[in-house]
């Protein structure tokens, strides 16, 4: 048996995040920083008490808060050129998955010149540590404050993309809890989703290994028991901060494995169909399952099933029902008939054909064809 794990980023979990950021600015003795967020965020009163504190402090820094529901290259070119023209010397990264890979990809910009899309289009190295970035998570989803990965898209190339490289990782990692509590229910419900789906690929992939299983399966059941307590009740302070964590073990786990078919389908569809990235992880979740299921050994579907609640011996239909009444108290959909959206105006085959191509699909436990692609995307249609 041989693994590799490395993951360098520092983690700071459950102080208030003004606080701990203050701390780690000071020791990186940078005076110039640029704050990546969003505009909503940017605007609530916990949003802006960090904004104060860092002016309080007698930092200088530029808010770059034109970063939407998707990261794209053209929201990273803006960033950039702010932050080049400001000097930046650090980067915060406040918000959510989007925000921290924006982030993430100015910061390694800054160091490594150029233009984002030569990473993406032309696969152009990455030679040199990205600009000191801290993350600040203010969902419980991605993961992506404390993995290697930048996921952004391309105009010109129809599905999400990914610029990756062991020195992108951030810095620091501040994980406060209280900043999730903003969160509306579908969003909480979106993001956690994306936290389960990480785990869950991770723990059946084929690049798994017995370090990363430990993360995997630990962040599945803190997600499987406390996702619908925090989506029932989104001031439970226990819930949230079980999420949190599980975000961030889900995020690791997923970092040092890879992904799988959840995540190779999801991408095209929220690149075409302009949707969250969690409602498709959602909608995928079941069909996925019972078309990997007779791939997942039996000693390891052992152990997912008690993680899932089941007796260890459940069988395939117990374990799909489980997941689908899962998605269902959430409030999500399992097929897009369900979101009421113009369907013959997409071109599935695309879909299909851009999934078969997307690195994830690799780690998937079962071997996957265009074909399989294709009638998972059917199911997912509805």
């Amino acid at each position: 048996m041989t693994f590799t794990f490395y993951s360098p980023t520092k983690i700071i979990f459950g102080q208030p995040a003004g606080e701990s950021l203050n701390a780690e600015l000071d020791a990186l003795s940078a005076t110039r920083l640029l704050l990546v967020s969003d505009p909503i965020l940017a605007q609530l009163e916990w949003g802006q008490r960090i904004c104060l504190g860092l002016e309080e402090a007698g930092y200088m820094f530029s808010r770059f808060i034109n970063v939407g529901s998707t990261p794209s290259v053209s929201e990273v070119a803006a960033g950039l050129a702010l932050a080049r023209e400001q000097g930046v010397q650090a980067v915060i990264a406040l918000g959510g998955g989007s925000v921290i890979d924006v982030a993430k990809a100015i910061a390694m910009l800054l160091t490594n010149g150029g233009t984002c899309a030569e990473y993406l289009r032309d696969s152009r190295s990455i030679e040199r540590p990205g600009c000191p970035l801290i993350t600040i998570p203010t969902t419980a989803g991605t993961g992506s404050e404390v993995t290697r990965a930048a996921v952004i898209v391309d105009s010109d190339i129809p599905f999400n993309q990914t610029v990756s490289s062991p020195l992108m990782y951030a810095r620091t990692a501040l994980l406060d809890p209280e900043l999730t509590r903003s969160l509306p229910r579908s969003m909480t419900a979106a993001t956690g989703v994306s936290a389960f789906v990480h785990a869950l690929e991770s723990y059946t992939g084929r690049q798994t290994n017995p370090f990363t299983d430990q993360l995997a399966i630990t962040a599945l059941q803190m997600a499987w028991t406390y996702l619908p307590r925090v989506v029932s009740d989104g001031g439970d302070a226990t819930a949230r901060q079980a999420m949190m964590l599980a975000a961030l073990w889900g995020g690791m786990a997923m970092d040092q494995t890879g992904q799988g078919l959840i995540q190779a389908l999801s991408a095209p569809l929220t690149a075409h169909l302009h949707f969250h990235h969690g409602l498709a992880k959602a909608m995928l979740l079941p069909w996925v399952m019972r078309f990997n299921l007779p791939a997942i050994p039996a000693p390891r579907r052992k152990r997912l099933n008690s993680a899932l609640g089941l007796t260890p011996d459940a069988g395939d239909e117990a374990l799909i029902e489980r997941l689908g009444q899962f998605v269902g108290y959430l409030g999500l959909p399992i097929t897009l008939s369900e979101l009421d959206m113009p369907l013959s105006d997409f071109d599935w085959q695309v879909m299909a054909q851009e999934a078969t191509r997307l690195p994830s699909i690799a780690n998937n436990p079962k071997s996957v064809s265009l074909g399989d692609c294709q009638a998972l995307l059917a199911r997912v249609r509805g």
